[in-house]
């Protein structure tokens, strides 16, 4: 028998251990129709936004997954790895690339900061670091490689999540929109 913690975690009993929760699917949510994609989906809710999750951490993937697709954002995939990261952005050209600046494997050629920077010139795509590495040289190095829209420090909590990408993906569309303004 499984008990649910959250939509990610669930109980083995019979195991008695904490193991990712089979997915459940998610009702369809109602969607008023709109002329504008820019425009907000209500009151306090975000741009929505189409949004590639770049994370090396299973369970950070899952909870950040729910947390876009729940406030209306279409999370048009997970990767792990920096150039699964560069081959899913050019699938499917997101809005906005969520970036995890170091990704496994320890000591990997390629870092978080690396494939945002190959997106971004190859595609024209921002990324927002999330990272609790956010040192200045870390910094400094991500500023001038990759142009990120901003920085968010783990942890966050999914409200900090949702403010982020929502600030990110207006702003990402408002620089598409406005010639010279990169």
């Amino acid at each position: 028998m499984m008990t649910y913690l959250r939509d990610s975690l669930c109980v083995d009993e019979e195991r008695e251990r904490i193991v990712p929760a089979p997915r459940r699917p998610r009702p369809d949510p109602v969607v008023p129709l709109r002329e504008d994609p820019d425009r907000s989906a209500g009151p306090g809710m975000p741009p929505r936004g189409r949004v590639l999750i770049v994370e090396d951490e299973y369970f950070v993937a899952m909870a950040s997954e729910d947390a876009l697709s729940d406030a209306g954002f279409d999370v048009v995939g997970i990767a792990a790895t920096a150039d699964d990261a560069v081959a899913k952005a050019d699938a499917t050209r997101p809005d906005l690339v969520l970036m995890d600046v170091r990704l496994a494997p320890p000591g990997s050629a390629r870092d978080g900061i690396d494939a945002a920077a190959e997106i971004l010139a190859r595609f024209g795509i921002r990324s927002l670091f999330a990272t609790a590495h956010a040192d200045p040289g870390t910094r400094a190095r991500g500023e001038g490689a990759a142009q990120p829209l901003g920085w968010l420090s783990k942890p966050f909590s999914p409200e900090d999540l949702v403010a982020a990408v929502g600030a990110a993906v207006a702003e990402a569309r408002r620089r598409r929109s406005s010639p010279g303004s990169g």
